[in-house]
């Protein structure tokens, strides 16, 4: 059985090696700017601002991922209790702050959007 494994993966990985498609290098200022090749001058990196409401939507948006994982884990808590009273509770109440916490990612969402929006 063993034998029989490392036989199909050596010859995968043999076959891998003999048919490997060859990969063409790009400059290092197509990483830059992959449109042009040219290297982003500081206009297009954005001001403070706008630097700093991307970075907090992207740790709302993090959170609001977080937040959807407690929903998964408290459906699969609710759907394999069994009957079980105690973890039914439980699951009840990671998707009772799991839902608070997707209404104060939203909230706060939309206060960023405004102040950014109000501020220019």
């Amino acid at each position: 059985m063993i034998k029989k494994i490392t036989t199909t993966v050596g010859s995968a990985m043999t076959a891998a090696v003999l048919f490997v498609n060859s990969a063409y290098a790009q400059s290092a200022a197509f990483f830059d700017n992959p449109q042009t090749g040219a290297a982003p001058n500081a206009a297009a990196q954005g001001t403070l601002g706008q630097n700093v409401t991307s970075i907090i939507n992207f740790f709302l948006g993090l959170l609001g991922l977080v937040a959807v994982a407690f929903l998964i884990y408290a459906g699969v808590l609710m759907v394999t209790a069994g009957g079980n009273d105690e973890q039914i509770g439980k699951a009840k109440k990671v998707i009772t702050f799991a839902v608070i916490g997707i209404v104060i990612i939203l909230l706060s969402y939309t206060i960023v959007t405004f102040v950014t929006s109000t501020l220019g």
